[in-house]
């Protein structure tokens, strides 16, 4: 919870203040992706995150070839715009290394994690296809388990509580309170689960004028960054497209680990 006005931070000092090694940090959001965010993670050298996110792609990869996470729980991670995949996540996969906990699930099964989490109840009963991985290989690792009920038996997924969610938001009044013009994917859920949540604007406007709209509402909002441009080189709705061709250029750089390390190392030094 956060006071009338939660104060406005620059993305340096918000990561500064609100993850620590070890920290579980939902990073937003289902699309209008937070690179500004994890990259500045990065560049901070945080170790042993906990990451949580519907939609992994190349955010995602880049905090897994900088050894930011020891656990991710994800729908997906992919390159958006293929046909090149991931690198470091299947570098990741292949190795069989397994010094990260990769934790597959579906965005129903996140959203009832979160969903859990935001009640403050351990676990949610959530529908699982019977011959999918989630049943016959752990996809997920160790999150489902069948609890008997007065009712039947049922499948539950545990509850998820991130220490903080990192939210985008098109337009964030003063209060905190959040406009989301694009999809909200498990985004708004997140920042209910959160004992924190850190909302990224591209525009601070006047107070109260986001109330009638907002998605977030601000009690729930610990601080505000206003951060034009936080997604890039993603996209959002309204405001600039997604950059084609930085994916691409990220692409070729990291089908090596050599190259992935020399594009990130000009990456951070390109950022304010």
């Amino acid at each position: 919870m956060t006071a009338v006005n939660p104060p406005v931070l620059s993305v340096a000092d918000a990561v500064r203040e609100h993850v620590r090694d070890g920290s579980c940090v939902y990073i937003g959001n289902f699309g209008a992706q937070l690179y500004g965010v994890a990259q500045e993670i990065i560049r901070q050298g945080r170790r042993d995150l906990h990451i949580i996110t519907g939609s992994g792609g190349i955010m995602v990869d880049q905090l897994l070839g900088a050894g930011a996470v020891s656990v991710v729980t994800f729908a997906h991670c992919w390159n958006a715009i293929g046909p090149a995949p991931a690198w470091n996540f299947r570098r990741l996969a292949e190795s069989g290394a397994n010094p990260v906990r990769l934790r597959e699930v579906s965005l129903g099964i996140l959203g009832a994690a979160l969903q859990a989490g935001a009640w403050r109840v351990p676990f949610a009963p959530v529908g699982i296809a019977a011959d999918t991985g989630y049943r016959t290989e752990d996809w997920t690792a160790g999150m489902l388990a069948t609890v008997e009920s007065p009712f039947g038996a049922a499948t539950v997924v545990e509850a998820i509580v991130p220490d903080v969610a990192f939210v985008h938001a098109d337009r964030v009044d003063i209060r905190g309170n959040g406009i989301i013009d694009g999809p909200y994917g498990e985004a708004v859920i997140a920042a209910h689960a959160a004992r924190g949540t850190v909302l990224v604007g591209e525009e601070l406007i006047d107070p109260g004028t986001a109330i009638g709209e907002a998605a977030i509402p601000g009690v729930l909002v610990s601080a505000i960054i206003e951060a034009p441009g936080s997604v890039r080189p993603d996209g959002t709705s309204r405001g600039y497209p997604r950059d084609v061709d930085s994916f691409k250029a990220y692409s070729d750089a990291a089908a090596t680990r050599a190259g992935f390390q020399a594009w990130m190392q000009r990456t951070l030094a390109e950022l304010p």
